[in-house]
């Protein structure tokens, strides 16, 4: 499956992120489908969508689980420690009062480095959205728990059953979630149980992937996702089916569209996933910019510090493992 535009999809679902962040980081309402979902959970679908399709094949293709862990560690880790040091140190520098010297710091930078709650109230308590300064990352630990689950089941048994089998029971807790219990908690778990719907769809076609080769049967499931979307809106399953047929068309449109600009020379998504919100909480509230200005000069800083992470951090941490396993498959290779 390397002819796909899987990149840039990704490119263009952190964008949509980006910008429904904004709006509501604004005091303004978020745009998406009403009755369904905002333009930025949309757009995480898309990305839950494309990760349950590709690290179900990089699963497949691993060594051993060793292996596996180490790329998704090498994927996540190194950027996130680096965007949760610069909230703390550098943002808490300029932003906050003697914020850097206490131990409050250490603890904010560990927390997020280890998937705990963005907040750092010494930045944010006058902030419109003042629960967090990057409300964002939640996604990220919600990824990982997929990425260790899918692990756990296939190392169990490896067989199609297995992402089948969790996407029937994370479609049958949305649907319970999203016509019977109510409260943010709730709210919350919802959001979780639909990633896992987009992550466990893209997991199935992972194994079936031999039946998208054709052009003609991907654009018949991109017409039928499309149109599942559609006639489930205002049903009481809309959750359940119309966050499946966000899930195929993605992955369908992916495998149907092949990107020839950017496709395996860059990836900036995870960046512009990881500086947009902090970085719209800053410009939106510590400047005077209008909203559309605001937006555009948002977009610019973050690419720009997504491309240096990119640069910087992750290609090398990337390039790390991949070395790492390398050397370890050369028979006779010692180590100097």
């Amino acid at each position: 499956m390397r002819n796909n535009s899987f990149d840039l999809i990704r490119h263009l679902a952190a964008l949509m992120v980006l910008v429904s962040h904004h709006f509501v980081l604004s005091g303004m309402s978020e745009p998406g489908i009403t009755g369904y979902n905002s333009l930025g959970g949309i757009a995480v679908i898309c990305f839950f969508a494309i990760s349950g399709l590709l690290i179900t094949l990089s699963y497949l293709n691993a060594a051993s689980f060793q292996d596996y862990l180490a790329k998704r560690v090498a994927r996540i880790f190194p950027a996130l420690i680096a965007c949760s040091f610069l909230m703390t140190y550098v943002a808490g520098a300029f932003f906050a009062s003697d914020y850097v010297l206490g131990k409050e710091a250490l603890v904010d930078f560990l927390r997020i480095s280890a998937f705990g709650r963005a907040s750092i109230d010494e930045v944010t308590s006058d902030f419109i959205f003042s629960e967090s300064f990057n409300g964002s990352l939640w996604t990220l630990k919600i990824e990982f728990v997929f990425y260790i689950l899918l692990a756990v089941v296939l190392t169990l048994y490896r067989s199609a059953l297995m992402p089948l089998a969790l996407l029937l029971l994370f479609g049958l807790a949305t649907f319970v979630l999203s016509n019977y219990i109510t409260g943010a908690l709730a709210q919350k778990f919802l959001a979780y149980c639909a990633a896992g719907i987009a992550f466990f769809s893209g997991s199935l076609i992972a194994f079936h992937r031999h039946h998208f080769k054709s052009p003609r049967t991907k654009a018949i499931v991109l017409a039928a996702s499309i149109l599942l979307i559609v006639v489930s809106l205002g049903t009481s399953s809309v959750w359940v089916t119309a966050t499946l047929g966000v899930s195929l068309a993605t992955i369908s449109l992916g495998l149907l569209y092949v990107d020839k600009t950017i496709r395996g020379r860059f990836d900036i998504s995870y960046g512009i996933y990881l500086y947009a919100f902090p970085v719209q909480q800053l410009v939106i509230h510590k400047t005077p910019l209008a909203f559309l200005p605001s937006i555009v000069v948002t977009t610019f800083i973050v690419i720009g510090l997504a491309t240096l992470s990119w640069l910087f951090i992750e290609q090398p941490a990337l390039k790390f493992v991949h070395r790492k396993k390398a050397r370890k498959s050369v028979p006779g290779w010692v180590a100097p």
